[in-house]
């Protein structure tokens, strides 16, 4: 008897050290999970000042051929309150940043992609609809407003971030979680569950071309058409996928691991990748709460060769200067980056090394209706 309960009191023991000992292992991955162990290390540049913007400009798009920046705004800290479009004409110094007309439904707009075709410029933006549910809504940008093509609706939709468009109706989207319900999210936070897709919708059809992301976020088409870059921004990756032009489909050539969590992308007409990212996730979160708590910012630069690729972080931020950033986009040596949250964009000027060169010439566009006295 003796030596039964002491082989029962040792299943005990060594059960409860097996438990301490996964708690411990889980504790340790959502705090690194959450960048709570991270190491922030300014990165400055010479010269960055904040310029006035709608609450929340979260996405941003360069049209080289206008020189127009198209921003998504939302006032995320007002439950239920609609956002809106918005441009900023990237050649005058003193210009600000006007509404953008449009038709259409209300707005609660997320991503944006700008696409050309036939020398027409299209825009698409996922729209988190007041009324409930989400979409994607496809604009035309004719005469300086935009006129509404179409509402593409559907279950796929569950939860879209970003969205890179590939013509006037077809586009890839990121859907960053899996679960719909708050409390599911947040445990695949906290749990790093890969339950996040990018769907690809060919005109007619949504089907799943990428699954088992940790919160897709950022997606970019590049310039050639030949690759969809994906960012993850709890497992702190890009990834590259080789695109079919014909089917859409994906087929994965590599990735990139980064000391941050990746947000949204762009690609500069040099070809140069940009990446906005959270090097404190658990910070973000409290940003999001009070605007008081700050959250770390960094920028990078990325030279994309394919299955290689040379990274660089061109401003890293504690919150000073710009608090949860979201997008930069570059246009010769300036650049300009929007956050989640809060009423301003963080314009600076690049080194010559690291802005881009190649503009092409402008086309004058016709701003109807956009003139700030007019809002």
């Amino acid at each position: 008897m003796a030596d039964r309960a002491s082989r029962e009191r040792l299943r005990v023991v060594l059960l409860l050290a097996f438990l301490a000992l996964a708690i411990g292992i889980l504790a340790w991955t959502i705090r690194d999970r959450l960048g709570l162990s991270r190491e922030i290390v300014p990165v400055a540049l010479a010269s960055c000042e904040r310029m006035p913007a709608p609450a929340g400009p979260e996405d941003l798009e360069i049209d080289e051929t206008l020189r127009l920046a198209f921003i998504s705004a939302l006032p995320r800290r007002e439950p239920g309150a609609e956002g809106g479009l918005y441009v900023l004409a990237l050649d005058s110094p003193g210009a600000e940043i006007v509404p953008l007309l449009h038709d259409g439904p209300p707005l609660a707009p997320h991503g944006l992609s700008l696409v050309r075709v036939d020398g027409e410029l299209y825009l698409h933006v996922i729209n988190h609809a007041p009324s409930g549910g989400s979409t994607v809504e496809q604009f035309r940008f004719d005469g300086g407003q935009l006129e509404h093509m179409a509402t593409v609706a559907d279950p796929a939709l569950r939860s879209p971030n970003d969205v890179a468009a590939v013509d006037a109706r077809r586009f890839y989207v990121s859907n960053d979680h899996g679960g719909r319900s708050p409390m599911v999210r947040s445990v695949e936070h906290l749990l790093g569950l890969r339950l996040g897709d990018v769907q690809y919708f060919d005109g007619e059809h949504f089907r799943t071309v990428v699954s088992g992301l940790s919160f897709a976020n950022g997606v970019l088409l590049t310039r050639d058409e030949r690759r969809l870059l994906v960012a993850e921004t709890v497992a702190g990756t890009i990834s590259s996928y080789l695109r079919d032009p014909d089917s859409g489909d994906l087929t994965p050539e590599s990735y990139m691991t980064f000391a941050t969590g990746p947000d949204n992308l762009s690609q500069a007409a040099d070809g140069s990748i940009w990446m906005v990212g959270h090097p404190s996730l658990a910070a973000f979160m409290a940003h999001a709460r009070d605007p008081g708590r700050l959250s770390a910012t960094d920028v990078h630069r990325i030279d994309f060769f394919g299955r290689t690729a040379d990274s660089r972080a061109v401003l890293v931020d504690e919150g000073e200067l710009i608090s949860g950033g979201s997008t930069a986009v570059v246009r010769g040596s300036q650049m300009w980056v929007g956050n989640v949250f809060d009423g301003y964009l963080l314009r600076c000027e690049l080194p010559r090394r690291l802005g881009s060169g190649g503009l092409p010439p402008m086309i004058e566009p016709s701003l109807v209706g956009m003139r700030p006295s007019e809002r």
